[in-house]
């Protein structure tokens, strides 16, 4: 009884004590201690310690599909670089049959159920943290696409597609303008060893290259043939080709470009926006703003001028009839005829204030003889 009761109670405190160790894993693997965490699409280098000193020691990786070409693994090929990055998925092209990641994953089943790695003891290996910098994007509360520099020490390399915002300033275009751009490039790291270790700043090489071929681009075309280019491939085809050849290569020398040299791979580059730098940025959007109200004034004469011109055409129209009706009058009534249309002219002249109308002859003194007259000739010749 005694013994059951005991086992019980250390069953309790060991139910008690996993949750707490399992807390206390996680907080070492965040503070990379003996374990650690990899992200999705990520690597992290693991570095040896040696009397102050530090070397490489291997890289792990969290990719799926992809497994590193590292030397001691019963999957190395010599044909790849060590440490490359290669793909073990359905349909690759590189002769591995096994395409399940589980095949090469070499962790122990707790730590896979864990999602931990192993790193080392604290005084012989860690985790390799370095200082990077590099822009990324985001929308702003307006919709529009803002430039965010980052600058911070991190622990992990991205290994799947991550996209970068190059910010070329002061590019001269061929007509003498200053304008900035804003280059977006995808790029995935081939190989994490060459881009961590190879003594180079991989993104500071890029950023470079690009800025460099920005410049040579703008400053090939005139301001208003650059902004309304639709040719795209002519900027981004001579990024990509920098994969396989950078400017400062040297021929019949091996690596070359920037995926044999940092083993990093340019997927995309797209010019994003191109806008006038400084002073001159202020005066165009000065000069904008002036053609589009001239334009909307321009636009407001004509539609005034059609409407004035509409009314013109109109009271012709009404006018033509009116005298049309007036002939008709004046060719049936003779003098008579003649009269009445001048008595309709003076009526429509006097209408308004401060008219006044002046009578060289009388019309009605014409207008009473003609009646006259005509009953004259109707009383001599017999009922009409």
């Amino acid at each position: 009884m005694v013994l059951l009761l005991s086992l019980l109670l250390a069953f309790a405190v060991l139910a008690m004590m996993v949750p707490g160790i399992l807390f206390f894993l996680q907080w070492l693997a965040e503070e990379n201690i003996l374990f650690t965490t990899v992200k999705e699409g990520t690597a992290k280098a693991i570095v040896r310690s040696t009397r102050g000193n530090s070397s490489f020691s291997r890289l792990i990786m969290s990719f799926a599909g992809y497994h590193l070409n590292a030397s001691k693994s019963t999957w190395y090929r010599d044909g790849f670089p060590d440490w490359e990055v290669l793909y073990h998925g359905k349909g690759n092209g590189n002769g591995f049959p096994e395409t399940d990641d589980e095949h090469y994953d070499r962790r122990s089943r707790l730590l896979k159920h864990l999602g931990l790695y192993w790193v080392g003891w604290p005084w012989a290996e860690s985790v390799y943290v370095y200082q990077f910098e590099w822009n990324e994007t985001y929308t702003n509360d307006q919709g529009k696409e803002e430039v965010l520099p980052r600058a911070k020490a991190t622990d992990f390399i991205y290994i799947a597609d991550f996209t970068y915002a190059i910010v070329t300033e002061g590019a001269e275009t061929k007509d003498r303008l200053s304008t900035d751009e804003l280059t977006l490039v995808t790029v995935a790291i081939r190989n994490p060893y060459r881009a961590l270790f190879s003594g180079e700043d991989w993104m500071r090489r890029i950023t470079a290259a690009i800025n460099r071929h920005v410049r040579n681009f703008v400053g090939n075309q005139v301001y208003k043939d650059l902004i309304s280019s639709t040719d795209w491939t002519a900027f981004s085809a001579p990024v990509i080709e920098l994969n396989a050849k950078l400017p400062d290569d040297k021929d019949g020398t091996s690596p070359c470009g920037l995926l044999g040299r940092y083993g990093v791979e340019i997927r995309t580059a797209d010019l994003q926006t191109i806008e006038l730098s400084g002073e001159g940025k202020k005066q165009h959007q000065e000069a904008a703003t002036r053609e589009y109200v001239a334009g909307q004034n321009a636009e407001a004469e004509r539609i005034l001028g059609r409407a004035k011109a509409d009314v013109v055409e109109m009271m012709g129209e009404k006018e033509a009839s009116a005298l049309h009706k007036r002939l008709e009058v004046i060719k049936e009534h003779g003098r008579a005829g003649e009269l009445l249309a001048q008595l309709d002219a003076i009526q429509e002249s006097s209408k308004g204030a401060g008219n006044t109308i002046v009578w060289a002859n009388n019309p009605f003194v014409a207008l009473a003889e003609t009646l006259k007259s005509g009953r004259s000739e109707t009383k001599e010749g017999g009922e009409k």
